[in-house]
C-alpha cells in the first residue's frame, strides 16, 4: 500500500485582519468641490446649496437654495452605509484593502450627486435665466459644476 503524503499549512491571518480592521479607522471619504483650481466652483456649489441675496443698486437678486449635496446625504445615507457594509465583507475576506472600500464609497456618492444635480427642478430657474441659458434646469449651464463634484480619500 502505498503511503499517503499531507501537508497543513496553518496560515495565521489574525494580524492581517487586524491590519485591515485599524486601516478602516485610518480613512475617510470626502466629497465635493475641492482644490484652488475650483475655487470659483466651490463657489457656485456654496451658492446653490444654502442660497444667496445679492444687493445691487438697483435692486435684489435672489438665488434661491437648491441643495444638492445635505439632500443627496439626507435621502443616500442608507443605501451608503449598505454598500460600505457589502464591501467590508470583501474587506475582511482579504479580497480588498480599506482604502479600496472609501475609494469605491467616494465614486458612489459622487455618482448619486451628480445624479442629484442632474433631476434637480425646484425652485425653477426665473424666465429670464431661462432665456438667458437656453435651459430649464437650474443646476445646468455648461455641465462644469456636475463635472468637479469628486471625492478624495483622506488618511486621519
Amino acid at each position: 500500500m502505498a503511503g499517503i503524503n499531507i501537508r497543513v499549512t496553518d496560515r495565521n491571518n489574525i494580524p492581517q485582519l487586524i491590519k485591515n480592521l485599524r486601516d478602516l479607522k485610518r480613512f475617510t471619504v470626502e466629497v465635493g468641490v475641492f482644490g484652488d483650481d475650483d475655487s470659483f466652483y466651490a463657489m457656485i456649489a456654496n451658492i446653490h446649496e444654502f442660497g444667496v441675496t445679492i444687493q445691487k443698486a438697483s435692486g435684489s437678486i435672489i438665488i434661491p437654495e437648491r441643495s444638492f449635496l445635505r439632500t443627496t446625504f439626507d435621502e443616500k445615507q442608507n443605501e451608503w452605509a449598505q454598500f460600505a457594509k457589502r464591501q467590508l465583507k470583501n474587506v475582511l475576506d482579504f479580497k480588498i484593502d480599506a482604502r479600496t472600500l472609501y475609494e469605491r464609497l467616494g465614486a458612489r456618492m459622487v455618482g448619486d450627486i451628480q445624479e442629484k444635480i442632474t433631476d434637480i427642478e425646484a425652485p425653477p430657474n426665473v424666465s429670464s435665466t431661462i432665456r438667458k441659458k437656453g435651459s430649464s434646469n437650474p443646476l445646468i449651464d455648461s455641465g462644469d459644476l456636475r463635472r468637479r463634484i469628486t471625492y478624495k480619500v483622506v488618511q486621519k
